[in-house]
């Protein structure tokens, strides 16, 4: 190997290995720094959102249906500088919907989603996210048998802009705005989902215990801007950096939220257990 070639090699592995253990690079132009790998998030967790990144599963009190979801979001590289702090990340997720009928767990749908926020946060109190996302939902295993029904070609390509206010006074935020789908099937001349909510009372029952409520509502324009209604009450266990552990419960009712019901309302009754990476 030439040697130009081995010091590009070393240089790159140089670099990577600064990434990995969240080493602080100064930018000689100004007082900014670059940290690659951030532990905290600066836009908060939309725990109550149930198309949001997530790692958990759920069960409908009311009916044999149960909701999985296999994923996570993590910003990848932060910048802080002396009037604003911005992030850059990934989240994907695979949303499942599943039937229980003995002995058969049946899943009746898969709904992919990708996200890459970028997140800018304006000391004290308020953080923006942008970033551009893609949703498709799809009809799973033997669904269309079983169920006796025809899948639609859904997906959706979309640029986000949220805002959230922090709220120290009672532990928690409220946030709004939406995303415009510029690419969207099957009603591609529908293209706006506007959303907003709040999340507060994270109140220290012991040390490894907490507790919370969170709310989100979503209006989606293909669904005639009905809104999709989520109450969340929770408990978080173990809160530390690395993750935390959330049992809680959500009433969901309005729109489906699987791209293959979107036409569909949902009342669900939802008991979860999630882990929040």
């Amino acid at each position: 190997m030439k040697k130009p070639a081995i010091n590009r090699l070393l240089f790159a592995l140089a670099v990577m290995l600064a990434a990995a253990n969240g080493v602080h690079a100064q930018m000689p132009a100004d007082s900014s720094v670059v940290r690659f790998f951030p532990v905290h998030s600066l836009f908060p967790r939309l725990v109550a959102d149930g198309t949001a990144h997530q790692f958990g599963v759920a069960k409908d009190l009311q009916s044999r249906r149960w909701l999985g979801a296999i994923g996570a979001q993590h910003p990848m590289v932060h910048l802080s500088t002396g009037s604003f702090d911005l992030q850059a990340g990934i989240g994907a997720t695979v949303h499942t919907g599943f039937l229980r009928d003995p002995p058969l767990l049946q899943v009746v749908t898969v709904d992919f989603v990708v996200d890459f926020p970028v997140d800018i946060r304006l000391p004290p109190s308020l953080t923006f996210r942008t970033g551009y996302g893609h949703h498709s939902a799809h009809l799973a295993d033997d669904g269309i048998e079983q169920l006796g029904i025809s899948s639609v070609n859904y997906a959706k390509d979309y640029v986000t802009l949220l805002a959230a206010y922090a709220l120290p006074g009672v532990g928690g935020f409220v946030y709004g705005g939406g995303r415009f789908d510029f690419h969207t099937l099957p009603e591609t001349e529908k293209h706006w989902v506007l959303q907003c909510g709040c999340e507060f009372g994270t109140i220290a029952v012991l040390p490894f215990l907490s507790l919370y409520v969170a709310i989100d509502f979503r209006f989606k324009e293909e669904a005639a801007f009905r809104s999709t209604q989520s109450y969340q009450f929770g408990a978080k266990f173990f809160d530390r950096p690395a993750g935390v552990l959330r049992v809680a419960y959500t009433y969901r009712t309005g729109p489906d939220d699987r791209g293959q019901f979107y036409r569909e309302t949902a009342n669900l009754s939802l008991l979860g257990l999630y882990v929040d990476f």
